[in-house]
């Protein structure tokens, strides 16, 4: 609301404008109250319960005006490279981004060490140093990703089930995830990973 008071677009026109176009972001789309992704595009699955899953692919968010964004994981690197190399936003606005509190005990279960910063989480690196990121997902699609600190070198990983039917399925597939983020910076400065 904010943003559309001030510009007087709306909230989308204004990322497709200032982050999308200069970024060339051009398979990232905003898809408003569309329950049906652009193709191609995988199957997404849910589990609500043991031996429970249900295919969720089509579904209208509740909230159209903000969450109605679908992406690739090449979009979803490149986004994440610019903002943390500096190409987003004047240095000042991300030192604010990256000060960081440490995440509740609870969620230190799914982010060891974690602590949060203004729409980022820092997260330590196996091999030393730390990387950032800011996870998300909706009915079935989960993302998970990662940039090192410098926006040099970034994952994707992109999941089509979520398993939230038990704590211990949720715990296995984000350590099962985050340990493929945590394994692309450390794998060498000549590899380049996009999963």
């Amino acid at each position: 609301m904010i943003i559309q008071k001030a510009t007087g677009h709306p909230t989308h026109q204004e990322i497709k404008n200032r982050i999308l176009r200069p970024l060339g972001l051009d398979q990232t789309r905003w898809m408003g109250t569309s329950p049906t992704l652009p193709r191609p595009h995988s199957q997404a699955y849910q589990r609500f319960g043991p031996g429970s899953r249900v295919d969720v692919t089509d579904q209208i968010p509740v909230d159209h005006e903000n969450l109605s964004w679908v992406t690739t994981t090449r979009d979803e690197n490149r986004f994440f490279r610019a903002l943390l190399d500096g190409r987003l936003l004047p240095a000042r606005q991300l030192a604010k981004m990256k000060q960081t509190v440490p995440v509740s005990a609870e969620v230190q279960k799914l982010w060891p060490d974690g602590r949060y910063g203004l729409g980022l989480v820092e997260r330590p690196l196996g091999c030393g140093g730390t990387y950032w990121s800011h996870e998300g997902g909706d009915g079935g699609y989960i993302t998970l990703n990662g940039v090192t600190d410098d926006g040099r070198r970034s994952a994707v990983v992109s999941m089509s089930e979520a398993r939230g039917d038990t704590k211990e399925h949720i715990l296995e597939q984000e350590n099962a995830a985050s340990a493929l983020i945590d394994h692309a910076p450390c794998a060498g400065s000549h590899t380049r990973f996009t999963l």
